[in-house]
């Protein structure tokens, strides 16, 4: 791959982190599906042999439509804005001084 291919990547990461951040920087939490709850409680949370996970299979299991509701910390959306600025000015460098 040229210099000129990498360059455009480079800001395209950019870009989509520059969105991520912003959107995580305006919106406070984020409530999940129920399925998406149920996804993430089978595949991401302790496992049911666990008292935790098994409360939580309990839960997610029952129908009652269980939201998980996640809450980004803070300087999540500025590091995010930050990578996203770096890189798209290091993309645009390396366009403008054609290596």
């Amino acid at each position: 791959m040229n210099h000129k291919a990498w360059a455009i990547h480079f800001i395209y990461a950019g870009v989509i982190l520059l969105l991520a951040g912003g959107q995580m920087y305006a919106v406070e939490s984020y409530q999940l599906t129920p399925s998406a709850t149920k996804f993430l409680a089978h595949n991401v949370g302790p496992g049911p042999e666990t008292a935790r996970g098994a409360i939580n299979h309990f839960m997610v299991n029952s129908n009652t439509g269980v939201r998980e509701t996640i809450t980004p910390p803070g300087w999540v959306a500025w590091a995010a804005l930050s990578a996203g600025a770096v890189l798209s000015v290091h993309g645009g460098m390396l366009i403008a001084n054609k290596r």
